[in-house]
């Protein structure tokens, strides 16, 4: 970029005055046919000495300036250093989107229809995550924006993005795709439908994700944040409706899911990957170190979530728990569930073991009340005194906190005697107590268990009954 065209840069995203605000704020102008993007952020108050952006960012970029003058910074992967600046002082750059999607790199950015799908930190450059940000995106005439960030009410230009830490990842889409919002109690779930769909498949897909959304939004009576992205992208077709999905959080919750949209509602309804990934919003974000208990979780919540809302009934939501309890178990070697991690193998026993442990937490804390607590008021509890968007936690500290918050000691019980097991999670004591018989080949539920209710309550949506339009039948 020559200076000439830096300056008519600067005086672009410098019209308009600025608010006086405790804020950063950061602006990003879309050109016309989305392959660059002009980036502003200008500090309140005295600089940071380093920003944040994708580690893939830099052979895409102009370099930063100020005032039309290039500054010397220090790259260090996905840290910029910067050199000491004046308080509430603007830096600009350039970003070249077009080209980045045109590598068709996965990591950092791809097309997927008339749409780009990008590591948000290809554009979004910030200082450390403590400092408060307020961002503004435009757009040209009839391109749509899909990012993690909560919008502002009063202005659609304007987002929030929740203050989480800078290694914490995000994807974003712009350019022309259909979009959905539906309220839900609690939430506003936007959902971003990229690639060419016709509107059959747009009707599935939206079905599709509103009833996995519907699925866990009772186990607190609200879905368990206030914004969600969600953003849809068609593979083509592949053997299975949902090859591959995942949860992200930087600025904000974020589920993605990489589908055949082909294949019809039916294979949607039956597929678990969905209601597993909206399940991992039901937990604060767990360290990679302890993916066992984020991923064993969601695991436990895949099947009981779906008997809830009548997509299984009881015996097969057991059938498919004690199925992956077999798994599982023929994953596991003699080691410690910390070592098959450390391996980074041993998928099956990783999650399965999580999967086991939360059974066993769930049915001792509502055999030890009744049934008036469960691992669902647990984490409702948590989530109402403790949750905050940015912090990680490890496993042990979580578990404690479930146990301050249902005053017992039953999750660190179960921790400990887990945690140093060279076997696979002792489930059949806990299937007895339940009365779920698991011969060869099938699975039988005996009425006159002693621990029927707590069985039946497990897989009872709140209030004994479901709502869900899958339950009453509607396709």
């Amino acid at each position: 970029m020559n200076w000439l065209a830096r300056i008519a840069l600067c005086a672009l995203l410098a019209v308009g005055p600025r608010p006086l605000l405790a804020d950063d704020r950061y602006r990003a102008r879309f050109s016309e046919d989305l392959r660059t993007v002009d980036a502003e952020l200008c500090f309140h108050g005295d600089p940071p000495d380093r920003l944040y952006r994708s580690s893939r960012a830099a052979p895409y970029a102009s370099p930063i300036h100020r005032g039309g003058v290039d500054i010397d910074v220090r790259e260090r992967g996905r840290r910029v250093d910067l050199p000491r600046l004046p308080r509430d002082t603007c830096l600009q750059w350039r970003v070249d989107l077009g080209r980045a999607a045109d590598s068709a790199d996965y990591r950092t950015a791809f097309r997927a229809g008339d749409a780009v799908l990008a590591d948000t930190g290809l554009w979004f450059w910030k200082g450390p995550w403590r400092r408060p940000l307020v961002a503004e995106v435009t757009l040209p005439k009839g391109v749509a924006l899909s990012t993690p960030w909560p919008p502002d009410p009063r202005d659609p230009t304007r987002y929030r993005p929740l203050r989480t830490p800078s290694g914490w990842t995000s994807r974003s889409a712009v350019g022309r795709f259909t979009q959905h919002r539906f309220a839900v109690p609690g939430s506003d779930v936007r959902v971003a439908l990229l690639g060419h769909l016709d509107t059959g498949q747009q009707d599935t897909l939206t079905r599709f994700i509103r009833r996995s959304v519907d699925a866990v939004t009772p186990v607190f009576g609200r879905f368990p944040r206030r914004h969600v992205q969600v953003v849809v992208v068609p593979l083509g077709r592949r053997g299975e409706p949902v090859p591959w999905a995942h949860v992200i959080r930087g600025g904000g919750p974020s589920v993605q899911f990489y589908v055949d949209p082909t294949r019809p509602l039916a294979e949607f309804d039956a597929d678990w990957t969905a209601t597993h990934e909206f399940s991992h919003l039901l937990a604060p974000y767990v360290a990679r170190q302890d993916r066992w208990l984020s991923e064993g979780l969601a695991s436990y919540y895949q099947n009981v979530l779906r008997a809830r809302d009548g997509r299984l009934d009881e015996r097969e939501a057991w059938q498919a728990m004690a199925e992956g309890f077999r798994r599982g178990l023929r994953a596991t070697r003699r080691e410690t569930l910390e070592r098959a991690m450390e391996r980074g193998s041993g998928t099956m026993r990783v999650y399965w073991t999580g999967a086991a442990m939360m059974l066993q937490a769930d049915v001792a804390l509502r055999r030890h009340t009744d049934n008036a607590q469960s691992l669902d008021t647990a984490l409702a509890g948590l989530m109402d005194c403790c949750f905050s968007e940015g912090r990680h936690w490890r496993a042990r500290e979580l578990l404690e906190t479930l146990d301050r918050v249902s005053g017992t000691d039953v999750f660190m019980s179960v921790y400990r005697d887990n945690n140093e097991r060279m076997d696979f999670p002792d489930f059949a004591s806990v299937f007895a107590f339940l009365g779920v018989v698991v011969p060869d080949g099938g699975i039988r539920l005996e009425a006159d268990a002693p621990g029927v209710a707590v069985r039946r309550a497990i897989m009872e949506a709140p209030g004994g009954s479901s709502t869900s339009p899958v339950a009453n039948g509607a396709r």
